[in-house]
């Protein structure tokens, strides 16, 4: 049978969400706990992140032996072997024919922003920058909702078929004393998210910072090719047509 992982997992500890040469990513991690338990089908995700970028809800499904019945129990038992740094939230059945990663309409990403001082002790976590204008940040954030051609926010070498991506949320909202920004899409390029954000902080310091950004998602150059810092970004939710 086939089953569905809920899970986060905190990216400061791996080189990636994706299998590794040197077997630090993400997939071998939790390749391991699923060994521990008896099942050692590969594992399929819905996206790949960096390293240094977290999930709070990461999706992959995996084949297993119909006698794992109990899925509670199920989850329990990966835990053991996947702690501290992979926590499965929650296991689904699915059917033979889903897929993780090309059945996924949409997927959610936040970056946090903490406005205080720096701790050293969180700084895997979020990224520390003066407070900004959130009006005029959610006024840029605006230009990228949309169907685009997002080639400037990709990074250099990727081998995607095509850069267009359809943003159905792009908005930030202060909590605390931080800033969260949240984007949602039908699929991001690599280092997407990280460009955009990176971005958004170079057109809040320019008068007509949110015209460029237009621009640049109309055939002109991005104000920078520099991501974002990864420590900030999570992986939010990836939907599914059933959910």
């Amino acid at each position: 049978m086939k089953i569905q992982l809920i899970y986060s997992y905190d990216g400061s500890k791996f080189q990636g969400s994706q299998t590794q040469p040197h077997e630090n990513g993400v997939e071998d991690e939790l390749s391991r706990a699923l060994a521990h338990v008896g099942i050692f089908e590969k594992i399929v995700s819905s996206s790949r992140t960096d390293k240094n970028v977290h999930a709070i809800n990461q999706s992959s499904s995996v084949i297993c032996g119909d006698h794992f019945k109990n899925l509670e129990h199920l989850k329990e038992l990966i835990n053991r072997h996947a702690h501290p740094n992979i926590h499965i939230k929650r296991i689904n059945l699915v059917d033979e024919n889903f897929q993780a990663r090309f059945d996924a309409v949409a997927r959610s990403y936040r970056y946090i922003i903490d406005h205080g001082e720096f701790d050293v002790f969180s700084s895997n976590y979020k990224v520390f920058l003066p407070k900004f204008d959130i009006k005029k940040a959610n006024e840029i954030l605006s230009n990228f909702v949309g169907e685009h051609d997002f080639s400037s926010y990709m990074k250099t070498g990727s081998d995607t078929k095509s850069p267009v991506r359809e943003i159905f949320k792009a908005f930030c909202y202060e909590y605390k004393n931080q800033t969260i920004i949240v984007f949602k899409a039908n699929g991001f390029l690599r280092a997407q998210v990280r460009l955009m954000v990176a971005n958004l902080l170079k057109a809040l310091s320019i008068k007509n910072g949110g015209e460029l950004i237009n621009a640049s998602l109309n055939g002109c150059s991005a104000l920078t090719r520099i991501p974002a810092p990864a420590e900030g970004l999570y992986l939010n939710r990836v939907f599914y047509k059933f959910n």
